[in-house]
């Protein structure tokens, strides 16, 4: 067989394979499986809440993106809650199976700002050097030399300098956080 024939021969092969393969999981599927049938509200099922312009929650630290790529986005807040905390704040509260007892807020926020973070920035309110990557929220540490880091840090480091004896030590923030790394300390002088 020359290898022309045997090309030809083997794609038409890998294509009635396929075709059998399709037929037969066609055959084995049925209109009463749930795992392959859209159920719609109307057939009873519990339609998800529609995204909100408000904010539910005052502030959050795992606020999450659904889905990516739409402007303004749909944003949902992961942080874990009391119940009591959950049910005064959202409208729909669900189960959270890494920490029973914990809720946590199941309202979709649609609009450009999810709102701030809760937990502090642990160098402080501002950063000159910032290094942060891409992602939405960036995960960011600020690499400043200050004369002592904040109270919220808590991986500050001396920095070796080659300067004299003379000047006071200068210490940088180790730390990394989830979200924008906020106000730059310095003004701009380009204005």
């Amino acid at each position: 067989m020359k290898s022309g024939n045997m090309a030809t021969s083997s794609i038409l092969l890998f294509f009635l394979l396929g075709g059998l393969t399709v037929a037969a999981a066609a055959a084995h599927g049925t209109a009463n499986d749930d795992t392959d049938t859209i159920r719609l509200p109307s057939d009873g099922a519990k339609s998800p809440k529609m995204p909100t312009e408000k904010r539910p929650w005052k502030c959050c630290d795992d606020i999450e993106e659904q889905p990516a790529r739409i402007f303004p986005p749909f944003w949902r807040c992961n942080d874990e809650l009391e119940p009591s905390q959950c049910s005064a704040q959202c409208e729909v509260c669900q189960d959270q199976e890494a920490s029973p007892g914990r809720l946590i807020c199941g309202d979709v926020y649609w609009g450009a700002d999810p709102g701030p973070f809760c937990t502090p920035r642990p160098w402080g309110d501002c950063c000159d050097m910032a290094i942060c990557s891409r992602s939405l929220p960036p995960i960011c540490r600020c690499a400043d030399e200050v004369e002592s880091c904040a109270a919220a840090c808590k991986d500050c480091q001396p920095v070796e300098s080659s300067s004299s004896l003379s000047e006071p030590p200068r210490y940088v923030c180790h730390d990394w956080f989830r979200g924008e790394p906020g106000p730059s300390c310095t003004p701009d002088e380009h204005k």
